[in-house]
């Protein structure tokens, strides 16, 4: 039997990447995840299993292979009676001492930097957008409680940072690419680990309360970028500090003064080519 024990990991990809920050100090380990692929560089991973792929339900004979498993929920009655960041909860749950500086933890493999390369080289100076999160479209996102952007105000955002600002704006979506004017990466699909690496090497993001929030929190990567939210209570729990941090207009709405992200994304963007 392996001395190795299982973490099993659920929800969206944000969530999973927080839950790098406590790997450091957990020895060497083994993840379930959704997000597979966040984990799998880490050195003190030995194996990140597809949770669709080896599902918990009904595989006691895998389960049984580890000396233990940890269901592990940060969504938990502490976190939503308290006001802590997700990476904090994680950590509590983990018994791991609080560190004052929050961040994630994302690795590539020096073949992956080989071959981000000639996108990196074919995109030359961009900037990443993402407006719609993963449980929404982009064309219903005007009511209480949405966490996207209202289609109209997010192509303003890209046309503004291509043609004033002469950056090419990479839009990160899942499915398909509804906003026009943004950079089409030829014989390329891109996914959600990919966009991870390309912020590494853009010029900054803005983006709404999603996955690349969560990616820009790599301790390994210095790109800033600007973030809406459409509650203060949201941010406390998910934000960074290193980012530029801005509420909605109006409670609970997404609605923002396109000229007050521009000029806070003006603020924190790289001017290094």
């Amino acid at each position: 039997m392996p001395n190795h024990d299982l973490y099993v990991l659920q929800g969206g990809i944000g969530k999973n990447i927080c839950f790098t920050s406590c790997i450091d100090t957990l020895g060497k380990i083994n993840i379930m995840s959704p997000w597979s692929k966040v984990f799998k560089n880490h050195p003190n991973v030995n194996f990140s299993y597809n949770y669709e792929v080896s599902p918990i339900k009904d595989n006691t004979s895998f389960l049984n292979k580890f000396n233990n498993v940890y269901l592990i929920e940060p969504y938990d009655s502490y976190f939503f009676k308290n006001k802590i960041h997700l990476v904090k909860n994680f950590k509590r749950i983990c018994n791991i001492n609080e560190d004052k500086e929050v961040y994630n933890e994302i690795y590539f493999t020096e073949k992956e930097e080989e071959d981000i390369q000639p996108i990196v080289s074919s995109l030359g100076n961009y900037v990443l957008v993402q407006f719609i999160g993963s449980d929404e479209s982009i064309e219903e996102t005007d009511f209480e409680g949405s966490r996207g952007l209202i289609k109209q105000q997010a192509q303003k955002i890209v046309d503004i940072l291509n043609f004033d600002l002469k950056l090419n704006v990479l839009n990160v979506f899942s499915i398909k690419d509804l906003l026009n004017n943004t950079a089409k990466i030829e014989k390329a699909k891109l996914d959600y680990m990919n966009y991870a690496h390309l912020l590494k090497y853009a010029k900054g993001f803005i983006a709404i309360d999603s996955s690349l929030n969560h990616m820009s929190a790599n301790k390994f990567c210095s790109t800033k970028g600007v973030v809406l939210w459409n509650d203060e209570n949201v941010i406390e729990r998910f934000s960074y500090n290193k980012n530029i941090n801005i509420i909605s207009n109006t409670p609970r709405v997404m609605r923002f003064d396109v000229n007050q992200v521009i000029d806070s994304f003006e603020k924190i963007r790289s001017k290094d080519d």
